[in-house]
């Protein structure tokens, strides 16, 4: 079974001149250490709402009619990008990430889809939300820390968010390739291409 995760990504944000400059600066001192970092392509950079983990395919059919039948409570909004972190601390790090500044709206659509899900008894992740976008993961721990410090204070500007996606995540090797499946905008629904998903 695949996994499936709902997010927003931040619009442009894989334009910035800063941070892709940055980026290729921790690339190249990662190669350089030997790390073994797992960079996710900035055209798949998200935020992730919730997280459901392995869905049988009815369940999957499940989720997206439930996503296209959302009434979201944000309709747009801008998420400022600053900062970034390593997951769990950055001296022991398996994920290096951009740090995302908590907003109203986004902790509103996060909670209220949360709600829906378990109203139709989904299973998620029982941990406190933090928002973040990841840029890479680490086959094992090591400390980031001067890397953190590259960016630390950086602002990276602020993005549209007008839409939610299901992600479907699948390996291949001991790679997560993340495929999304369905778009949601959040004024109306808009439909991927997927035979399963179908427009009412």
């Amino acid at each position: 079974m695949s996994r499936y995760f709902v997010a927003v990504t931040p619009q442009g944000l894989g334009d910035n001149p800063m941070l892709k400059q940055l980026v290729g600066k921790m690339k190249r001192t990662f190669d350089g250490r030997e790390f073994g970092a797992r960079w996710v392509p900035p055209v798949l950079w998200h935020i992730t709402l919730q997280f459901l983990g392995e869905l049988a395919p009815e369940r999957r059919d499940d989720l997206f009619r439930v996503v296209n039948s959302w009434t979201p409570p944000e309709t747009h909004f801008e998420l400022r990008m600053q900062g970034l972190g390593g997951f769990p601390t950055e001296d022991q790090a398996r994920v290096l990430w951009v740090g995302v500044q908590e907003s109203q709206p986004l902790l509103n659509l996060q909670a209220d889809l949360g709600r829906l899900l378990l109203e139709n008894k989904f299973v998620m992740e029982d941990r406190a939300y933090r928002p973040h976008l990841t840029l890479a993961r680490l086959r094992n721990p090591h400390s980031v820390s001067d890397m953190v410090a590259m960016g630390a204070r950086k602002h990276f500007g602020d993005y549209k968010i007008s839409e939610v996606i299901v992600f479907e995540s699948v390996l291949q090797g001991n790679i997560p390739k993340y495929m999304p499946q369905l778009r949601r905008d959040l004024k109306r629904a808009v439909f991927s291409d997927n035979d399963s998903v179908r427009k009412e």
